[in-house]
C-alpha cells in the first residue's frame, strides 16, 4: 500500500489568502498534474520578504499577473523586479464586464473576447525556464479561475475536478486571517462568490462555442506540438 505524503494544496503564506497548487489532479488519459509546477494566487503585493523567499524556495521561475494596469499601480507585484523570477503582465480584461454581464457572463466574455490574452499566457508558460509558475489576479478567483480552468481542460482534467478546484476560493476568504496586514483589503472575512455552477456553465460554453481549450488556443495560432509540449510539462504519469 502506498504511503506517499502529498504536498499541501493551499499555501497559507503571509500576505496572501488564496495561493494554491493545482498539482495532483487526475487527467482523463491516466496522468496527473505535476505538483509545485503551476500555482494560482491572489495578488502578490506587499509581501513580507519571507513569503517571497518561500515561493522562490519552491522553485518559482515565473509570475503571470492578470490584473489591470491600474491595479498594478496601486498594488505593484512584488516579483516585478525580482532578479531570479520572470514577471509577465498580461491584463486578462480591458475593463470589468461584471456589472452588466454578471459573474457567469464575465467568464464567458473572457473566453469569447480575450482568447488572445489566454494564448499569451500559454506562450509565457512555454518559454524556456518558465516553470514553475504562478498565475494570479486580485482575489485569485475570477480571472485566475477562468485561466486555470482553461489550462486544466487543455491537460485533460475532468470537468467536475476543474469545477471543484474553482469553488475552493470562497472558503479561503470566509474567515479573517492574522497573516495579512490590517489595512489590506483581504484582511477581514469576505464574501467571495465562487459558485460551482458558474464554472460548470463556463466550461459548457467553452465546449459548445469554442470546441474546448485546445481548439480555442489553436485559433490563436498555437500549434498542436506546442500545446502537447505544455501538457507534457504540466503533467506526469500517475503514481498508483
Amino acid at each position: 500500500m502506498s504511503t506517499q505524503i502529498l504536498p499541501d494544496r493551499h499555501l497559507p503564506l503571509d500576505g496572501t489568502r488564496n495561493v494554491r497548487d493545482v498539482g495532483g489532479y487526475p487527467t482523463l488519459d491516466g496522468r496527473r498534474m505535476r505538483w509545485r509546477t503551476l500555482l494560482r494566487s491572489d495578488e502578490l503585493a506587499r509581501l513580507p520578504a519571507r513569503t517571497v523567499d518561500a515561493l522562490v524556495d519552491l522553485g518559482l521561475r515565473q509570475v503571470i499577473d492578470l490584473r489591470w494596469p491600474e491595479e498594478l499601480e496601486i498594488a505593484p507585484n512584488d516579483f516585478r523586479r525580482h532578479p531570479g523570477v520572470r514577471y509577465a503582465s498580461i491584463p486578462l480584461l480591458a475593463d470589468d464586464p461584471t456589472p452588466h454581464a454578471g459573474l457567469a457572463g464575465m467568464y464567458r466574455h473572457v473566453l469569447d473576447a480575450r482568447a488572445a490574452q489566454l494564448a499569451a499566457v500559454v506562450r509565457a508558460l512555454l518559454a524556456e525556464g518558465a516553470l514553475p509558475a504562478v498565475i494570479g489576479c486580485a482575489a485569485g478567483k475570477d480571472r485566475t479561475g477562468v485561466t486555470i480552468a482553461l489550462l486544466l481542460d487543455l491537460c485533460g482534467v475532468p470537468r467536475d475536478v476543474i469545477v471543484e478546484d474553482y469553488a475552493l476560493s470562497a472558503g479561503y476568504f470566509a474567515s479573517p486571517v492574522a497573516h495579512i496586514e490590517p489595512d489590506d483589503w483581504r484582511h477581514a472575512s469576505l464574501v467571495v462568490d465562487s459558485p460551482p455552477e458558474f464554472m460548470d456553465a463556463a466550461l459548457a460554453h467553452l465546449d459548445a462555442v469554442h470546441g474546448g481549450a485546445r481548439r480555442l488556443l489553436r485559433g490563436q495560432g498555437l500549434a498542436d506540438a506546442e500545446l502537447d509540449l505544455l501538457v507534457a510539462r504540466l503533467t506526469e504519469p500517475a503514481v498508483g
